[in-house]
């Protein structure tokens, strides 16, 4: 039990001091670059600290975020001290474990995360060495991090042991096939992870203390990758799909090969039909990147692509259609909604079956995927009413709720909301619906954008007012106050160009707000085990708290000619 708890003590406080300081970065660390494979199947990287204004908004509440993690470990804590007291010769475990706990909790603050030797201008990065993480940071002063993690190792009664690479020595523990580094070297701290049987030097490849002949500084991979998508230096990175799928399929390097057999791992063996197809698969989405393109005082935004192939992305960029409002914030509680032409997702779903029957899969692992050719065609043959081939979308707008209880399924006692439906020819759609129902009939809506009030029963018992609006192109229905004036509104809101799949915003603080108080009302499912009363609480002020950082946030899903755009702009509170 004690070596479980010295380990899980002092690698929880080490990812803790990095996890927490997620959001620095140093204003002197491009050299961290020179640590990193220029091959690293992946990697995450901040080399530019963050405006000292935006870092001064942001601590107050991250400071109190740390302080209710702290609650709920202590809680935990109390738990398996309990449960301790009951064993048979357990008090020294128990003061023991009570020991590396509270230093542990000393460290889950920004007071304590500075007093280890990790500031606000700390850069760092997490990448791979091979397949293998590797967390490196910078620190202010060694001594101040290789105090805390002996305070720790005080506490837990035992210390970690010692290993030395190119002269410079290393803690260490192992487990059955895995040794756990952390080691401070040129203030840096670094923490990994290498198969207990390496040798010293590929301890001192994976530690950086023999740098990599190509490095990510020398290849200038990220700065080239920074300048295309228009990311800053605050925080970026990619994951390498074709780099991973290579370890597997024949195109191992030859620190890919010493890890596997460290693990007395093969990769299957792979004909060469197979392996050519797999990469082939993977070179649909070769590489995800992302990145902050901006932080400033008003707000942050950042990007995530998933660079798909030329073709492929081509083909995905004709299925968004224009909706309007969509791709705009237009304020209010919550906002999401889609655009898409079904016509061309249809075309673009029979290209690809085009291409499989054209060129089939031989690999046996892709079988079923061949075999799915012929269902698709089946079900491209089936009869589809000509009313879904002119959807394009829809757009929903929560302004308000008043009394929803989300846990409890019950409904609001008012909504203000609005919904539009994007359609080819929507009095046709309107038309149809009045017909089978005499209520729809009896609006006497027509094309011109006038909003007409809705008297239906089922709408009476949340809504006090409802009205409805159509255009040749659009249906919307607004609910609650101002719906009128909204119903007509909607139908004249502006449709970016290009147009974007998806789009999503929201009132940050008071969504997360509902999240959290739902977490803490949530009646524990049969099976499970009943959360404590106080954990409920703490996790909905996580939430309260973590909402509380953002005013707004709006994320909207592009498909443009280098891949999925996933673009993010969260606007901090005042």
């Amino acid at each position: 039990m004690i070596r479980l708890v010295k380990r899980a003590g002092l690698f929880l406080a080490s990812v803790m001091l990095c996890a927490t300081n997620a959001y620095a970065a140093s204003g002197n660390s491009v050299d961290l670059l020179s640590y990193i494979p220029a091959d690293t199947p992946y990697v995450f990287v901040s080399t530019e600290p963050l405006p000292s204004k935006v870092a001064d908004k942001l601590e107050p509440t991250i400071d109190e975020i740390l302080q209710v993690y702290q609650r709920i470990l202590r809680h935990l804590m109390a738990e398996q001290l309990v449960k301790m007291a009951g064993e048979e010769n357990s008090a020294e475990e128990a003061e023991q474990f009570r020991g590396v706990m509270e230093e542990v909790l000393g460290l889950v603050s920004l007071e304590g995360i500075r007093g280890a030797g990790i500031e606000r201008a700390s850069a760092f990065a997490l990448y791979g060495n091979s397949l293998l993480p590797v967390l490196r940071f910078e620190l202010s002063d060694d001594d101040l991090f290789d105090a805390a993690i002996e305070r720790i190792e005080k506490k837990a009664g035992e210390d970690l042991l010692i290993g030395v690479a190119n002269g410079e020595s290393y803690k260490y523990t192992d487990t059955e096939q895995v040794r756990l580094i952390i080691a401070t070297v040129d203030d840096q701290a670094i923490i990994t992870a290498v198969p207990v049987q390496f040798s010293e030097p590929q301890i001192a490849e994976a530690l950086g203390l023999k740098k990599p002949r190509a490095s990510l500084k020398s290849s200038k991979a990220l700065k080239s990758m920074a300048k295309e998508y228009g990311f800053s230096d605050y925080m970026t990175g990619f994951i390498n799909n074709q780099r991973i799928a290579e370890i597997f399929t024949g195109k191992a390097t030859e620190k890919d090969k010493q890890l596997l057999a460290a693990f007395s791992e093969q990769p299957p063996e792979l004909s060469e039909t197979c392996s050519a197809e797999i990469m082939e698969m993977v070179g649909i989405a070769p590489r995800m990147v992302f990145g902050y393109s901006d932080i400033n005082t008003r707000g942050l935004k950042s990007s995530f692509i998933v660079e798909l192939r030329k073709d492929i992305a081509k083909s995905l960029a004709t299925i968004p259609a224009p909706v309007p409002g969509l791709g705009t914030d237009p304020g209010g509680l919550m906002s999401i909604g889609f655009g898409l032409n079904p016509l061309a997702l249809r075309s673009f779903y029979e290209a690809q079956l085009d291409a499989m029957e054209a060129d089939p899969y031989e690999c046996e692992s892709f079988a079923d995927l061949q075999a799915g050719v012929a269902k698709g065609r089946e079900a491209l043959n089936q009869p589809v009413p000509p009313v879904v081939y002119s959807f394009r979308g829809m757009v929903a707008n929560i302004t308000d709720l008043q009394s929803m209880d989300f846990a409890s399924n019950i409904t609001p006692e008012s909504i203000d909301a609005s919904i539009l439906i994007a359609v080819e020819n929507a009095e046709a759609l309107i038309m149809m619906a009045a017909m089978m129902d005499p209520q729809i009939a009896a609006l006497n809506l027509l094309p011109d954008g006038k909003a007409r009030k809705l008297e239906l029963e089922q709408l009476a018992e949340f809504a006090g007012m409802a009205y409805a609006a159509l255009s040749t192109n659009a249906l919307s229905v607004s609910l609650g106050a101002s719906a009128e004036k909204k119903s007509a509104d909607m139908l004249l809101a502006s449709a970016p160009d290009p147009a974007p799949f998806m789009s999503m915003s929201m009132d940050s603080a008071r969504y997360y707000a509902m999240v959290g108080e739902t977490m803490a009302k949530q009646p524990t499912a049969e099976g499970e085990e009943e959360i404590p009363p106080a954990i409920r609480a703490a996790m909905a002020e996580l939430m309260t708290l973590s909402g509380s950082l953002y005013d707004r946030m709006f994320l909207d899903v592009r498909f443009t000619e280098r891949g999925v755009e996933i673009g993010a702009n969260m606007t901090l509170s005042d």
